[in-house]
Protein backbone atom coordinates (compact mmCIF):
# COMPACT_ATOMS: atom_id res chain seq x y z
CA UNK A 1 0.00 0.00 0.00
CA UNK A 2 1.79 3.30 -0.89
CA UNK A 3 1.08 5.57 1.51
CA UNK A 4 3.73 7.97 2.45
CA UNK A 5 4.95 9.59 5.76
CA UNK A 6 1.95 11.93 7.53
CA UNK A 7 3.15 14.98 8.64
CA UNK A 8 1.08 17.60 11.00
CA UNK A 9 2.39 19.83 13.18
CA UNK A 10 4.93 18.70 14.99
CA UNK A 11 3.76 15.01 14.73
CA UNK A 12 4.92 12.52 12.39
CA UNK A 13 3.20 9.36 11.66
CA UNK A 14 6.12 6.86 9.21
CA UNK A 15 3.88 4.42 8.30
CA UNK A 16 -0.06 6.26 8.74
CA UNK A 17 -1.82 3.17 9.30
CA UNK A 18 -3.45 3.71 12.70
CA UNK A 19 -5.37 2.09 15.39
CA UNK A 20 -8.69 3.97 16.35
CA UNK A 21 -10.11 5.55 19.55
CA UNK A 22 -12.41 2.84 20.61
CA UNK A 23 -14.08 2.89 24.32
CA UNK A 24 -14.24 -0.46 26.15
CA UNK A 25 -10.43 -1.36 24.18
CA UNK A 26 -7.93 0.55 23.26
CA UNK A 27 -6.33 0.78 26.65
CA UNK A 28 -2.50 0.61 27.31
CA UNK A 29 -2.17 -2.93 26.70
CA UNK A 30 -4.23 -3.20 23.26
CA UNK A 31 -2.59 -0.18 21.58
CA UNK A 32 1.21 -1.14 23.10
CA UNK A 33 0.04 -4.63 21.44
CA UNK A 34 -0.82 -2.92 17.65
CA UNK A 35 2.06 -0.34 17.97
CA UNK A 36 3.94 -3.72 18.43
CA UNK A 37 2.67 -5.24 15.12
CA UNK A 38 3.05 -2.14 12.71
CA UNK A 39 0.82 0.46 13.93
CA UNK A 40 1.55 3.44 12.64
CA UNK A 41 0.14 5.71 15.81
CA UNK A 42 -2.43 5.04 18.37
CA UNK A 43 -5.48 6.94 20.28
CA UNK A 44 -6.51 6.95 23.88
CA UNK A 45 -10.37 5.51 24.54
CA UNK A 46 -12.41 8.52 24.73
CA UNK A 47 -12.41 10.76 27.68
CA UNK A 48 -14.44 12.89 29.41
CA UNK A 49 -13.63 16.57 29.33
CA UNK A 50 -16.26 16.87 31.82
CA UNK A 51 -14.33 14.07 34.26
CA UNK A 52 -11.50 15.36 33.72
CA UNK A 53 -12.76 18.95 34.86
CA UNK A 54 -14.53 16.78 38.08
CA UNK A 55 -10.90 15.30 38.78
CA UNK A 56 -12.74 11.91 38.03
CA UNK A 57 -10.15 9.08 39.14
CA UNK A 58 -11.66 7.17 36.50
CA UNK A 59 -11.77 9.47 33.86
CA UNK A 60 -7.67 9.79 34.73
CA UNK A 61 -7.58 6.55 34.38
CA UNK A 62 -8.55 6.50 30.49
CA UNK A 63 -5.10 8.43 29.66
CA UNK A 64 -2.86 5.77 31.63
CA UNK A 65 -0.45 5.67 28.73
CA UNK A 66 3.02 3.48 28.83
CA UNK A 67 6.46 4.97 28.26
CA UNK A 68 6.66 3.55 24.76
CA UNK A 69 3.64 4.44 23.10
CA UNK A 70 4.61 7.14 20.37
CA UNK A 71 2.96 8.37 18.66
CA UNK A 72 -0.22 8.72 20.45
CA UNK A 73 -3.04 10.84 20.61
CA UNK A 74 -5.23 11.95 23.73
CA UNK A 75 -8.79 11.87 22.56
CA UNK A 76 -11.09 14.13 24.52
CA UNK A 77 -14.82 14.47 23.95
CA UNK A 78 -17.53 16.89 25.82
CA UNK A 79 -20.04 19.73 24.41
CA UNK A 80 -18.67 22.60 26.50
CA UNK A 81 -16.19 24.71 24.72
CA UNK A 82 -14.42 25.74 28.05
CA UNK A 83 -14.22 22.42 29.58
CA UNK A 84 -12.85 20.76 26.30
CA UNK A 85 -10.02 23.42 26.34
CA UNK A 86 -9.43 23.00 30.21
CA UNK A 87 -9.45 19.08 29.20
CA UNK A 88 -7.01 19.80 26.47
CA UNK A 89 -4.37 21.50 28.98
CA UNK A 90 -4.58 18.38 31.33
CA UNK A 91 -3.85 16.13 28.63
CA UNK A 92 -0.86 18.10 27.31
CA UNK A 93 0.28 18.59 30.47
CA UNK A 94 0.84 15.20 31.47
CA UNK A 95 3.38 15.21 28.61
CA UNK A 96 2.23 12.11 27.85
CA UNK A 97 0.79 12.68 24.23
CA UNK A 98 2.27 13.62 20.93
CA UNK A 99 -1.22 15.32 20.07
CA UNK A 100 -4.75 16.05 21.16
CA UNK A 101 -7.76 14.91 19.27
CA UNK A 102 -11.77 15.37 19.42
CA UNK A 103 -14.08 13.88 19.13
CA UNK A 104 -17.32 14.25 17.39
CA UNK A 105 -18.06 11.16 15.47
CA UNK A 106 -19.05 8.60 18.11
CA UNK A 107 -22.54 7.79 17.30
CA UNK A 108 -23.40 6.33 20.99
CA UNK A 109 -26.47 7.06 22.84
CA UNK A 110 -25.12 8.06 26.15
CA UNK A 111 -22.39 10.32 24.31
CA UNK A 112 -24.52 11.97 21.57
CA UNK A 113 -27.61 12.48 24.42
CA UNK A 114 -25.31 14.67 25.87
CA UNK A 115 -24.77 17.08 22.88
CA UNK A 116 -21.18 15.68 22.32
CA UNK A 117 -19.31 13.21 20.21
CA UNK A 118 -21.71 12.85 16.70
CA UNK A 119 -24.08 15.27 17.72
CA UNK A 120 -21.99 18.31 17.48
CA UNK A 121 -22.29 17.20 13.29
CA UNK A 122 -26.07 18.60 13.81
CA UNK A 123 -24.53 22.46 15.67
CA UNK A 124 -21.54 23.36 13.34
CA UNK A 125 -21.12 26.87 14.93
CA UNK A 126 -20.40 24.85 18.29
CA UNK A 127 -18.30 22.11 16.84
CA UNK A 128 -16.14 25.19 15.21
CA UNK A 129 -16.02 27.31 18.66
CA UNK A 130 -14.97 24.20 20.64
CA UNK A 131 -11.93 23.35 17.99
CA UNK A 132 -11.15 26.93 18.39
CA UNK A 133 -11.11 27.24 21.90
CA UNK A 134 -8.83 23.87 21.98
CA UNK A 135 -6.39 24.92 19.26
CA UNK A 136 -5.94 27.95 21.27
CA UNK A 137 -5.67 26.29 24.33
CA UNK A 138 -2.61 24.45 23.87
CA UNK A 139 0.87 24.07 21.75
CA UNK A 140 0.36 20.64 20.62
CA UNK A 141 -1.22 19.82 17.09
CA UNK A 142 -5.06 19.45 17.22
CA UNK A 143 -6.74 16.51 15.20
CA UNK A 144 -10.78 15.83 15.23
CA UNK A 145 -12.12 12.17 14.74
CA UNK A 146 -15.65 12.48 12.64
CA UNK A 147 -17.86 11.39 10.25
CA UNK A 148 -19.08 12.08 7.06
CA UNK A 149 -22.15 13.16 8.59
CA UNK A 150 -25.09 12.52 11.29
CA UNK A 151 -28.44 11.81 8.67
CA UNK A 152 -29.31 12.64 5.83
CA UNK A 153 -30.74 16.33 6.93
CA UNK A 154 -27.89 17.00 8.56
CA UNK A 155 -24.84 19.26 7.61
CA UNK A 156 -22.88 16.80 4.53
CA UNK A 157 -19.03 15.85 4.42
CA UNK A 158 -17.81 19.09 2.53
CA UNK A 159 -19.20 21.80 5.61
CA UNK A 160 -18.28 19.57 7.82
CA UNK A 161 -14.55 19.63 6.63
CA UNK A 162 -14.53 23.42 5.82
CA UNK A 163 -15.48 23.99 9.55
CA UNK A 164 -12.97 21.85 10.99
CA UNK A 165 -10.35 23.10 9.05
CA UNK A 166 -10.87 27.17 9.12
CA UNK A 167 -11.56 26.34 13.12
CA UNK A 168 -7.41 25.17 13.19
CA UNK A 169 -7.71 21.55 12.70
CA UNK A 170 -4.37 20.08 11.77
CA UNK A 171 -5.25 16.99 10.66
CA UNK A 172 -8.74 15.12 10.61
CA UNK A 173 -9.88 11.63 10.38
CA UNK A 174 -12.81 10.68 8.94
CA UNK A 175 -15.11 7.61 9.42
CA UNK A 176 -17.22 7.27 6.06
CA UNK A 177 -20.49 6.32 7.61
CA UNK A 178 -23.62 8.39 8.95
CA UNK A 179 -23.43 8.47 12.48
CA UNK A 180 -27.05 6.99 12.48
CA UNK A 181 -25.39 3.91 10.22
CA UNK A 182 -23.24 3.35 13.25
CA UNK A 183 -21.25 0.37 11.32
CA UNK A 184 -23.70 -0.47 8.80
CA UNK A 185 -23.68 -0.47 5.14
CA UNK A 186 -21.15 0.10 3.15
CA UNK A 187 -18.64 2.90 3.75
CA UNK A 188 -18.54 5.49 1.47
CA UNK A 189 -15.63 6.42 0.13
CA UNK A 190 -16.30 8.49 -2.61
CA UNK A 191 -17.26 10.91 0.03
CA UNK A 192 -13.80 10.86 1.78
CA UNK A 193 -12.34 11.39 -1.93
CA UNK A 194 -14.12 14.78 -2.06
CA UNK A 195 -13.35 15.84 1.41
CA UNK A 196 -9.53 15.22 0.72
CA UNK A 197 -9.81 17.42 -2.27
CA UNK A 198 -11.62 20.09 -0.69
CA UNK A 199 -9.32 20.15 2.32
CA UNK A 200 -5.87 21.51 2.85
CA UNK A 201 -5.04 19.38 5.88
CA UNK A 202 -4.28 15.64 5.43
CA UNK A 203 -7.14 13.85 6.33
CA UNK A 204 -7.47 9.66 7.67
CA UNK A 205 -9.97 7.65 6.78
CA UNK A 206 -11.86 4.98 8.50
CA UNK A 207 -14.49 3.01 8.16
CA UNK A 208 -14.84 -0.98 6.71
CA UNK A 209 -11.23 -1.48 7.00
CA UNK A 210 -10.76 -5.43 7.73
CA UNK A 211 -7.83 -6.70 5.60
CA UNK A 212 -5.65 -5.32 2.98
CA UNK A 213 -7.95 -5.18 0.15
CA UNK A 214 -10.36 -2.93 2.04
CA UNK A 215 -7.35 -0.83 2.94
CA UNK A 216 -6.13 -0.44 -0.65
CA UNK A 217 -9.36 0.44 -2.09
CA UNK A 218 -10.36 3.19 0.40
CA UNK A 219 -6.59 4.93 -0.74
CA UNK A 220 -7.26 4.22 -4.19
CA UNK A 221 -10.73 5.79 -4.77
CA UNK A 222 -10.47 8.46 -2.16
CA UNK A 223 -6.72 9.47 -2.21
CA UNK A 224 -6.25 9.79 1.80
CA UNK A 225 -3.61 10.33 3.66
CA UNK A 226 -3.30 7.66 6.00
CA UNK A 227 -5.86 4.77 6.94
CA UNK A 228 -7.64 3.99 10.38
CA UNK A 229 -8.36 0.73 11.71
CA UNK A 230 -11.12 0.24 14.31
CA UNK A 231 -13.46 -3.33 15.14
CA UNK A 232 -10.58 -4.79 12.49
CA UNK A 233 -8.10 -4.73 14.91
CA UNK A 234 -10.24 -5.96 17.94
CA UNK A 235 -8.51 -9.49 18.57
CA UNK A 236 -6.34 -9.24 15.48
CA UNK A 237 -3.59 -6.73 16.02
CA UNK A 238 -1.64 -9.09 12.88
CA UNK A 239 -4.35 -6.37 10.42
CA UNK A 240 -1.33 -3.60 11.01
CA UNK A 241 1.49 -6.05 9.32
CA UNK A 242 -0.66 -6.87 6.66
CA UNK A 243 -1.56 -3.34 5.78
CA UNK A 244 1.87 -2.26 6.79
CA UNK A 245 4.15 -4.78 4.94
CA UNK A 246 1.42 -5.53 2.09
CA UNK A 247 1.03 -9.22 3.14
CA UNK A 248 -1.08 -11.44 5.86
CA UNK A 249 1.54 -12.34 8.97
CA UNK A 250 2.87 -15.53 8.97
CA UNK A 251 0.65 -16.63 11.41
CA UNK A 252 -2.63 -16.07 9.60
CA UNK A 253 -0.86 -18.22 6.33
CA UNK A 254 -1.88 -21.18 5.18
CA UNK A 255 2.07 -21.72 4.76
CA UNK A 256 2.08 -21.86 8.08
CA UNK A 257 0.46 -25.07 9.85
CA UNK A 258 -2.82 -24.80 11.73
CA UNK A 259 -1.22 -26.13 15.03
CA UNK A 260 1.49 -22.88 15.00
CA UNK A 261 -0.89 -20.48 13.75
CA UNK A 262 -3.43 -21.81 16.76
CA UNK A 263 -0.75 -21.40 19.40
CA UNK A 264 0.51 -17.42 18.06
CA UNK A 265 -3.27 -16.58 18.80
CA UNK A 266 -2.95 -18.38 22.15
CA UNK A 267 0.21 -16.86 23.19
CA UNK A 268 -0.99 -13.00 21.76
CA UNK A 269 -4.25 -13.99 24.43
CA UNK A 270 -1.90 -14.55 26.81
CA UNK A 271 0.58 -11.52 26.26
CA UNK A 272 -2.60 -9.45 26.38
CA UNK A 273 -4.00 -10.67 29.58
CA UNK A 274 -0.42 -9.87 31.19
CA UNK A 275 -0.41 -6.52 30.02
CA UNK A 276 -4.19 -5.97 31.27
CA UNK A 277 -2.87 -7.58 34.74
CA UNK A 278 0.28 -4.86 34.72
CA UNK A 279 -1.91 -1.56 33.75
CA UNK A 280 -4.67 -3.20 36.79
CA UNK A 281 -1.72 -3.16 38.94
CA UNK A 282 -0.48 0.27 38.00
CA UNK A 283 -4.07 1.81 38.61
CA UNK A 284 -4.89 0.25 41.88
CA UNK A 285 -1.11 1.29 43.29
CA UNK A 286 -2.14 4.74 42.22
CA UNK A 287 -5.73 4.92 43.84
CA UNK A 288 -6.98 4.83 47.56
CA UNK A 289 -10.12 3.66 46.84
CA UNK A 290 -11.15 -0.07 48.01
CA UNK A 291 -10.63 -2.43 45.33
CA UNK A 292 -13.79 -4.33 44.39
CA UNK A 293 -11.87 -6.96 42.37
CA UNK A 294 -8.11 -7.85 42.26
CA UNK A 295 -5.53 -6.18 39.51
CA UNK A 296 -5.62 -10.19 37.88
CA UNK A 297 -9.26 -10.54 38.10
CA UNK A 298 -10.08 -6.92 36.86
CA UNK A 299 -7.91 -7.59 33.61
CA UNK A 300 -10.23 -11.20 33.49
CA UNK A 301 -13.59 -8.93 33.35
CA UNK A 302 -12.13 -6.76 31.11
CA UNK A 303 -10.51 -9.10 28.41
CA UNK A 304 -14.32 -10.61 28.16
CA UNK A 305 -14.67 -7.98 25.31
CA UNK A 306 -11.97 -9.26 23.27
CA UNK A 307 -11.88 -13.00 23.51
CA UNK A 308 -14.44 -13.12 21.11
CA UNK A 309 -12.88 -11.64 18.51
CA UNK A 310 -9.41 -13.95 19.29
CA UNK A 311 -11.37 -16.71 18.77
CA UNK A 312 -13.53 -16.00 15.57
CA UNK A 313 -13.80 -18.75 13.27
CA UNK A 314 -12.70 -21.57 15.44
CA UNK A 315 -14.85 -24.64 16.20
CA UNK A 316 -17.16 -24.68 19.02
CA UNK A 317 -16.33 -21.40 20.76
CA UNK A 318 -19.25 -20.85 22.21
CA UNK A 319 -18.30 -23.12 25.37
CA UNK A 320 -15.37 -20.85 25.98
CA UNK A 321 -17.46 -18.20 25.49
CA UNK A 322 -20.43 -19.31 27.74
CA UNK A 323 -17.93 -20.04 30.73
CA UNK A 324 -16.13 -16.40 30.65
CA UNK A 325 -18.29 -14.95 33.31
CA UNK A 326 -16.90 -17.63 35.60
CA UNK A 327 -13.04 -17.24 34.61
CA UNK A 328 -11.48 -14.94 36.53
CA UNK A 329 -7.65 -15.95 36.47
CA UNK A 330 -5.24 -15.82 33.67
CA UNK A 331 -4.85 -19.36 34.47
CA UNK A 332 -8.41 -20.69 33.87
CA UNK A 333 -9.38 -18.31 30.66
CA UNK A 334 -6.18 -19.91 29.47
CA UNK A 335 -6.91 -23.25 30.28
CA UNK A 336 -10.36 -22.86 28.72
CA UNK A 337 -8.62 -21.57 25.24
CA UNK A 338 -5.64 -24.75 25.66
CA UNK A 339 -8.98 -26.86 25.22
CA UNK A 340 -10.22 -24.82 22.34
CA UNK A 341 -7.05 -25.03 20.96
CA UNK A 342 -6.61 -28.16 20.81
CA UNK A 343 -10.17 -29.15 19.61
CA UNK A 344 -9.20 -26.93 16.16
CA UNK A 345 -5.82 -28.53 15.78
CA UNK A 346 -5.88 -30.70 12.37
CA UNK A 347 -3.76 -32.49 10.28
CA UNK A 348 -1.29 -30.34 8.22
Amino acid sequence: MNLKPLQFGTVTINHPVVLAPMAGYTDAAMRTLCLEHGAGAVYTELTSAEGIRRDSENTFAVLAAAKNEHPIAGHIFGRDPEAMAEAAKYVELTGRFDWLDINCGCPVKKVVSRGAGAALLKDLPMLGTIISKVRNAVSLPVSVKTRIGFNNDSADHLEIARVVEESGADMIAVHARLAKNFHGGEPDFEKLGEMKQALNIPIIGNGGVQGLEDAERMVEVAGVDGVMIGRGAIGNPWIFETLRWGRRAACDTDIVPQAARLLARRDLMAEHLRRLVELNESKQHSSARAKKYTAEEAACIQFRTHIPYYVKGLFDKKQLLMKLATLMSVDSILEEVDILIEKNKCDD
